[in-house]
């Protein structure tokens, strides 16, 4: 019996740790903001908010608004989005949600809803790149059997 190359098993625990961390890299990156946004959509109380300041470079601008919540406290956050298409003046009024439980959890509705695309395909990639990395780390060859077997 042959036995299987050293390098050949570390090249294939390489891809698989890389794997795992691209994953965990895409679910960061698309779904924390995923969750907060359907947590907002699903459970958040609508409230007008006004722009305070910008922030952000030159081309992409992020609004800093402020918002009273039900309790009657006022609260400030940035925006987790930025947008170049969209800017935002200082002074100007916002539809926003923002959780009743935490509310420095806030998002504009404009910006959470435009980016909804793109936090669900970062998601989607890191699963796929997830069960990427599980299946090499597995160690054994992966087989789909599709064939209809008679009993």
């Amino acid at each position: 019996m042959e036995q299987e190359k050293p390098t050949k098993k570390n090249n294939v625990k390489f891809w698989a740790v890389a794997l795992l961390l691209g994953a965990l890299l895409l679910f960061i990156v698309g779904g924390y903001p995923l969750a907060k946004q359907i947590a907002l959509d699903g459970f958040g109380v609508e409230v007008t908010g006004t722009v305070v300041g910008i922030s952000g470079a030159d081309r992409i601008k992020t609004p800093i608004v402020q918002f009273t919540a039900a309790d009657g406290e006022q609260y400030t956050f940035k925006s987790y989005y930025g947008n170049r298409n969209i800017s935002f003046v200082e002074g100007e009024e916002v539809q926003m949600r923002y959780l009743a439980a935490r509310p420095q959890i806030a998002e504009v509705n404009l910006l959470g809803r435009i980016n909804y695309p793109s936090n669900l395909g970062a998601t989607c990639i890191g699963s796929f790149l997830l069960m990427g990395g599980l299946v090499a780390l597995r160690n054994k060859p992966l087989v789909l059997d599709f064939s209809r077997r008679k009993s």
